[in-house]
């Protein structure tokens, strides 16, 4: 099992969903980098569990330790070792399905892979575990706003069939979703969901702004590949569009093409990136988020022997694990960004 990503700048995550503790293991900080932890705490609550009645009841408060690499608030140079303990475990909820295969989830890829698999909570194929990208991922985030201007403006643009049009600024602190849609419509939309007992996906939306012309490495290393990966290693995310993304297949060249002016693209439908490589124009990506597998509603399934039978999950789900998405998408692509701004430095150096 592969646990590590990032080439200069990065992170061996580890822990389980119902494990004693989650972490990462940061190497390539630059020395003397102020860390702090109330900095990467905001970043962190944006995805916590148990915020409000849309998302999994699990209550985690998510503090963390910072076990090395960091002398008076700041960094050493050295590794940096974040530590993040689980404090509610319910693992109980997950005895009636030791046995049994969860339509929609990891257990069985992981149980023909590997020949065993962590029941509870989904062990390390768990949402959970992202708690610890994101504890890496500000890190990066802010190193790129600090020093190279680089910024993210991130929303939510549909949750299941409900489209949201961006008009205004994002209400950071509801559902990353545009001030111009009353949260009565969401609220009222969810709670239909939840009455279902099933979930829903969702369509998140990035815009990247401060990318400077040249970053990426054609051909196996491209900007948009690197991107493309890290945030497909997500769980949920099963499709992704940079620029006009899909559009592409069914407009012509003329459409599609962004023409060049002294003054610069006067387009941006490559989203931003062409060649594999960062054109200086805005970094525009959409990513497809798939409903929550686990839904409160007898469905068939097999067991470790094979055999047909049923299955109603318990324990504390998300109606739409999207919702708590956007910081996790964006601590990736922040790690990503880094790595490519530090190798072409260091190209730029010969």
């Amino acid at each position: 099992m592969n646990n590590s990503f990032g080439d200069i700048f990065k992170i061996t995550t580890f822990g389980e969903s119902h494990g004693k503790a989650l972490g990462c293991v940061l190497d390539g900080c630059p020395p003397g980098f102020v860390l702090k932890k109330k900095y990467i705490s905001k970043e962190i609550n944006k995805r916590k569990p148990g915020a409000n009645r849309y998302v999994t009841k699990r209550k985690e408060n998510d503090n963390f330790e910072i076990v090395s690499g960091v002398f008076k608030k700041r960094t050493t140079g050295t590794p940096i070792c974040f530590l993040v303990r689980n404090t509610n475990t319910i693992s109980s909820d997950y005895n009636n399905i030791k046995n049994i295969f969860r339509p929609g989830h990891a257990d069985f890829t992981y149980y023909n892979k590997y020949g065993i698999r962590d029941y509870k909570g989904g062990g390390r194929s768990s949402a959970r575990t992202t708690v610890s990208l994101v504890i890496a991922g500000s890190i990066a985030k802010k190193i790129l706003k600090k020093f190279f201007n680089i910024n993210f403006f991130s929303y939510i643009s549909s949750i299941g069939s409900l489209k949201i049009i961006l008009k205004n600024n994002i209400n950071f602190k509801k559902y990353f979703v545009p001030n111009v849609i009353k949260s009565k419509y969401v609220n009222n939309f969810l709670n239909n969901v939840i009455k279902t007992n099933d979930s829903v996906g969702c369509k998140i939306s990035l815009d990247i702004f401060g990318l400077v012309p040249g970053l990426g490495d054609p051909l196996y290393e491209k900007l948009s590949a690197n991107i493309s990966k890290s945030i497909m290693n997500l769980n949920a995310v099963k499709a992704i569009d940079i620029g006009l993304g899909k559009t592409c297949s069914i407009i012509t060249g003329k459409q599609n093409n962004d023409l060049f002016y002294k003054e610069g693209l006067l387009s941006n439908n490559a989203g931003g990136i062409l060649g594999g490589i960062s054109t200086g124009k805005d970094v525009n990506i959409n990513v497809y988020i798939k409903p929550t597998s686990s839904i409160f509603l007898k469905q068939k399934t097999i067991n470790l022997k094979a055999k047909e039978q049923h299955i109603k999950i318990k324990g504390r789900h998300d109606p739409c694990v999207g919702l708590r998405a956007i910081p996790i998408i964006e601590s990736l692509v922040s790690i990503v960004l880094i790595n490519s701004i530090l190798k072409q430095k260091i190209n730029s150096f010969y």
